[in-house]
């Protein structure tokens, strides 16, 4: 996401850097906060219905077509997250994990993986 001139939004998706470079293709430009973090939520989730396993997005992008990919997984986004309905029941069943954190689902949820333990060194010659 990258906030640009009048309070608006332009967010880019597919990018990567390192050994594969490119540049990130434009999802959407928005004006309001709010449609962002929806638009973003609703890639992450569309990508994550779609992709092959392991495929990142900056490879799953160009296979699916920037195109395919604005008119699948943000069609309806203008309106309101509610709107989207493939996603409905995922979003109203949504819990924050963090949110968890007095009341852990499972007792080693949020265990400290600290202090770690000491490996056995190798000797050096």
């Amino acid at each position: 996401m990258v906030a640009i001139d009048g309070g608006r939004w332009e967010i880019y998706i597919g990018g990567a850097a390192g050994a594969h470079i490119r540049k990130g293709d434009l999802l959407a430009t928005v004006d309001d906060p709010d449609i962002v973090v929806t638009l973003a939520g609703r890639f992450m989730q569309w990508y994550r219905e779609n992709a092959k396993w392991l495929e990142r997005t900056y490879a799953f992008v160009p296979r699916m077509g920037i195109d395919y990919v604005v008119r699948s997984s943000c069609r309806t986004a203008w309106a309101s997250a509610r709107s989207w309905t493939p996603h409905a029941a995922s979003i109203d069943n949504y819990q924050d994990p963090w949110l968890e954190g007095a009341a852990p689902a499972t007792p080693g949820q949020f265990r400290t993986s600290l202090p770690l333990e000491v490996l056995p060194q190798v000797p050096v010659r």
